[in-house]
């Protein structure tokens, strides 16, 4: 009898602390890809490894009443020995926050992707690799330093409303874009909307800074978004509208010799799913800026996804990158979740393009 009780009192011991953590679960998802550069390049023979935003977290809740839970994810990016960072390896901090939930919704506080990069997650069918429309969608003309879409922040505060019969809304506040001092800051929404097949969001984003002579305190962009699903088809299409690029009107940007005004960026693209297979392509493209001609470019991809399992797939895809002839320096890969960008030797209207092949495994 002495023996049972004992042998009941360790193993209660043991399981004392796994029910304490029953609630947080160890996630990731690891996506290595091999890659080969070519087009007009200073150097179009490279091939390097990329990881793609592989990454790896912890996220859990915890019940403290009926109506409220506490919430927390800790994220961070896993490089697998590609370039992201000039031969660097990173560990860059992804989505990590803690807050609370409840039938009223969602706030939490921390690092966090804007709702107006979410509107893109969603409908992307490239995200992370050579093919991701950020390439086009991040608003690349030149290196400019007032221009630069689909975030994650730190001094992130959201709200997210629960699921209202497939439709859903994300508001967020940014206290510090660029600085320490409270002297930028941005606003970001969405809301989208459900039901069958069917789906269709909108993002609105604001980014503020202090004061400068002759030209603007603000610029914004919104993306409207939309797919439906059919019968192993997914169709989809994007809008965007940029407002302000580098904080500058038309007219302030023609007598500064610089890029300013608006553009636009939209694109279109389609997947069909049989068996273990999909082959998908897309194409997006970007305006001139109002103040210049032949500052814009297109992109095109086409892929292949093979499911080895519910959680490992290999794929196959190729992107490809044309430039306009003035100051247009758009790059397949740049700025993106693929981590790595083609060479380009910084002569205007240079195209580009890149075909990878790679393994994404979920766990």
């Amino acid at each position: 009898m002495k023996k049972n009780i004992i042998a009941l009192a360790v193993a209660a011991a043991i399981a004392a602390p796994a029910a304490a953590v029953a609630d947080t679960t160890l996630y990731g998802k690891i996506h290595a890809s091999y890659d080969f550069f070519g087009g007009d390049t200073a150097d179009n023979a490279d091939y390097s490894l990329a990881s793609n935003s592989s990454r790896i977290g912890i996220k859990g809740k915890e019940a403290i009443s009926d109506n409220l839970s506490l919430i927390y994810q800790w994220e961070n990016e896993l490089d697998w020995g590609g370039t992201k960072d000039a031969g660097l390896k990173s560990s860059d901090t992804r989505n990590t926050y803690v807050g609370f939930a409840g039938g009223w919704g969602t706030m939490y506080v921390g690092a966090h992707d804007t709702p107006f990069k979410e509107v893109r997650g969603k409908y992307d069918l490239f995200g992370d690799t050579v093919g991701d429309a950020r390439s086009i969608l991040r608003g690349r003309a030149v290196e400019t330093t007032g221009n630069n879409w689909d975030q994650r922040y730190n001094n992130t505060l959201a709200y997210v409303t629960p699921d209202m019969g497939g439709f859903q809304a994300k508001l967020s506040y940014i206290s510090d874009t660029e600085d320490l001092n409270n002297e930028t800051d941005a606003y970001s929404a969405s809301a989208g909307y459900e039901i069958g097949g069917f789906g269709i969001i909108a993002g609105y984003e604001q980014h503020n800074r202090e004061e400068v002579a002759g030209e603007e305190d603000d610029q914004s962009s919104y993306r409207v978004a939309a797919q439906y699903k059919f019968a192993g088809f997914k169709v989809m299409g994007l809008y965007q509208g940029v407002e302000n690029v580098n904080y500058l009107t038309e007219s302030q940007a023609r007598a500064a010799g610089t890029l300013g005004g608006d553009m636009d960026m939209y694109g279109a693209g389609a997947a069909y799913s049989f068996g273990k297979s999909t082959i998908k392509a897309h194409y997006f493209t970007a305006s001139d800026v109002d103040s210049m001609d032949d500052t814009g470019a297109e992109l095109w991809a086409i892929g292949y996804d093979y499911k080895l399992s519910k959680q490992t797939k290999v794929y196959a895809a190729f992107a490809n990158m044309s430039n306009d002839s003035a100051i247009a320096e758009y790059a397949v890969g740049y700025k993106t979740g693929h981590g790595q960008t083609v060479p380009n030797d910084g002569t205007n209207g240079n195209d580009n393009n890149a075909f990878s092949l790679g393994v994404v495994h979920k766990f």
